[in-house]
């Protein structure tokens, strides 16, 4: 009985919905509270599925990020990959780890500093400083000469050679005059040392032919420096050995033989503090510009001395030649003549265009003036001179006579400076 009652009350239930569903909607309050209803339970149920879906998005994120993660990680090369990767040093220490490799040229560079440092001081150190006195060769053909500490009387027979001898403390007793020697004392002492208190001008020129050697003789040096040049020790050798009176023959070519006869002249007058804080402070320096020469794409140069009666190519044997060799420049010169006890030969243009150099250096005798006269005189409106390669790129120079021409003693190193500057004027030195 109940269950036929319940079905009875269940088929009404279910008209009366059907026929709910199928009326028109109407703003009833029996619609209203229905709709009420259903949207709070839908609203209710909202946070739910949004919490979901934010869960959801905050695991997929997780999930990006964590490929992300392992991509990188994938791509990024590891350690042991790097220093696979790292080029090696050719030569390193056996006994260095690889971490601590030192780049190759750093002993090399050393090395090649110590190098250049014991060719410039060669001769210097074969100079043997006793407590009294020096021994050493001069340029005279001897064997080793002797001379005594602290000579009262020297007569100092040639401008540069007296320079120097200033320059290493020592005192010229007896001089040599004239323009050239008396600009020379201005420019690298200060003063004309002629003019010092009880010097005495002896003559007026270094050429031994115009000396007067009674007079010189009759001043009782007690030493007599001069050069082999310009007939200088042939004229005043063998009078000297007669009176007794001790000769010293210089040559003087090049930065080497300044250090050498610095240490002589230093340690003759028993200031050997001069030597080390000059001559070996420019010796540094010297060698410092040397070592970053390079050893490739070197540039061809002709070093010339124009006269009034032709020109003149300097060999690697003359002062400049000297540091050209040393600053790597290719000399084309040295092709000229294979006889080394000539410092330098005669040239005409049509040879200077054969050599084809790419650079050329005037050696200035007198002014820079005198010197373009000279070299004007003889190449002006020929069409050889006009078409060599240095002379079309404007790559001609004339060098100042003080770093050039002298013997430029302590400002060696601005020779070499300036020489390297023009050789590579990409390279700071």
């Amino acid at each position: 009985m109940l269950k036929k009652q319940a079905i009875v009350i269940l088929v009404f239930l279910l008209s009366i919905a059907v026929l709910t569903a199928c009326t028109p909607k109407a703003e009833t309050e029996n619609e209203t509270t229905t709709t009420t209803t259903a949207t709070t339970q839908a609203t209710e149920a909202a946070p739910a599925t949004t919490q979901a879906t934010e869960e959801a998005t905050t695991t997929t994120q997780a999930t990006e990020a964590a490929q992300t993660s392992t991509q990188a990680t994938e791509a990024a090369p590891t350690t042991a990959q790097v220093s696979e990767a790292a080029p090696v040093p050719t030569k390193a220490p056996a006994s260095a780890p690889a971490s601590t490799q030192v780049p190759v040229s750093a002993p090399q560079t050393d090395a090649g500093l110590k190098e250049i440092k014991d060719m410039l001081m060669k001769a210097a150190d074969e100079v043997v400083v006793m407590e009294n006195e020096v021994k050493f060769k001069d340029d005279s053909g001897r064997e080793a000469i002797t001379i005594k500490k602290n000579p009262k009387k020297v007569a100092v027979l040639y401008g540069s050679h007296a320079c120097l001898y200033t320059e290493a403390g020592g005192k010229v007793s007896v001089g040599i005059g004239g323009a050239g020697a008396v600009t020379l004392y201005k420019e690298q002492i200060g003063r004309n040392i002629l003019e010092d208190e009880g010097v005495v001008t002896i003559a007026t020129s270094s050429s031994g032919k115009n000396w007067n050697i009674e007079n010189i003789l009759a001043q009782q040096p007690d030493l007599i420096i001069c050069s082999t040049a310009m007939n200088g020790y042939s004229t005043i050798a063998a009078p000297a050995e007669a009176a007794n009176i001790p000769v010293i023959a210089l040559t003087y070519s090049g930065a080497g033989d300044y250090f050498k006869w610095s240490r002589v002249f230093s340690n003759i007058n028993s200031k050997p503090e001069l030597w080390d804080c000059v001559a070996a402070v420019t010796a540094d320096e010297i060698a410092n510009i040397i070592l970053k020469a390079p050893n490739e794409n070197n540039p061809r140069v002709l070093s010339l001395l124009p006269q009034v009666k032709g020109i003149e190519a300097n060999f690697s044997g003359s002062d400049m030649g000297v540091i050209i060799k040393q600053l790597k420049g290719i000399n084309v010169a040295d092709k000229l003549s294979s006889d080394s006890s000539v410092v330098r030969v005669a040239i005409n243009l049509e040879e200077i265009y054969a050599a084809k150099p790419e650079m050329i250096f005037i050696q200035c005798i007198g002014s820079e003036e005198e010197a373009r006269a000279s070299l004007e005189s003889i190449t002006k409106g020929n069409p050889v001179w006009e078409n060599i390669e240095a002379v079309k790129n404007g790559k001609v120079y004339y060098m100042p006579k003080e770093l050039f021409h002298n013997r430029p003693n302590r400002q060696y190193n601005e020779s070499y400076r300036m020489l390297a500057e023009l050789l590579y004027p990409d390279i700071k030195f």
